[in-house]
């Protein structure tokens, strides 16, 4: 296993993410030892098994655990598992791809940084705010996204100040998450909270696909000649994690085109820095 921290302000700042890439095929023992290293690991948001990678096609498949078990949303570990087979050397610098069902989700990456693109039409709508779960915030709660849609809610105070939402009545209402963010448009800066028990996540402290949510939506609220100008996405937790996340893209009739760029640390970086 190797230990990558995506999008983090400095290393074991962001979002951890164990990541195993096998000598040779992937066995059914590398399963249960990816399965079971998630469900007794703790200080990592997911724990990614490489299925499968090709350096001649630029592609990979992986498989996705955490304490609940094998997960089948990969977008979140997308960045992490891409960048460490960009730096190990098994595959090239550049676009590459991770297999999907549904077919190939590319990004770029040079080991280090990365770069992941977001088109489809934009999601906005308000949903009913139910007292029960929003009632601790001020503001209406709105979908919102690229494609699909996360549900966040514009708070003015710090949100690392505001209470977590109510998991069990979030599962009751079918919410998969609630996102708690403040835009400064002075800055062009998002400073959020992410919390998707839905996906089991109780707290994400880095996530793409929330970044691309939040930075179309950031390109919303901006002045009209502020709306392609480049938006950064501070994703934090009270534990005191803090991924940074840019966002550069444009919203043209109802449709977006947003690229997330962000840095993966991987376990030499932390070392590097205090040699």
């Amino acid at each position: 296993m190797t230990r990558v921290d995506m999008f983090g302000v400095a290393p074991g700042r962001g979002s951890a993410l164990d990541v195993l890439v096998p000598a040779g095929p992937c066995t059914k023992d590398a399963v249960e030892s990816a399965a079971a290293h998630a469900r007794t690991t703790d200080d990592t948001v997911e724990s990614a098994l490489v299925s499968e990678c090709s350096r001649q096609r630029r592609t990979f498949a992986s498989r996705i655990f955490n304490t609940g078990g094998e997960t089948p949303f990969g977008t979140h570990s997308l960045a992490g598992v891409a960048a460490l087979l960009v730096r190990k050397g098994h595959l090239g610098p550049g676009e590459v791809g991770r297999r999907t069902d549904a077919g190939y989700q590319w990004l770029r990456t040079d080991g280090q940084e990365v770069e992941v693109p977001f088109s489809g039409p934009v999601v906005d709508h308000e949903i009913p705010a139910d007292p029960a779960l929003f009632g601790s915030y001020d503001g209406t709660p709105r979908a919102g996204g690229i494609g699909r849609a996360f549900t966040l809610l514009r708070v003015f105070e710090d949100p690392r100040s505001l209470p977590a939402p109510d998991a069990a009545r979030m599962a009751d209402l079918g919410l998969t998450d609630l996102t708690l963010f403040r835009w400064d448009p002075d800055r062009k800066e998002v400073l959020a909270r992410v919390f998707a028990p839905g996906f089991g996540l109780a707290e994400d402290p880095g996530c793409l696909p929330a970044a691309s949510a939040l930075g179309v939506t950031a390109l919303g609220l901006a002045a009209p000649g502020d709306r392609e100008e480049p938006v950064t996405v501070r994703q934090v937790t009270r534990r005191g994690t803090e991924s940074v996340l840019r966002c550069t893209g444009s919203l043209r009739d109802g449709t977006a085109e947003v690229r997330v760029t962000a840095r993966v640390w991987a376990d030499g970086d932390r070392k590097a820095r205090t040699e």
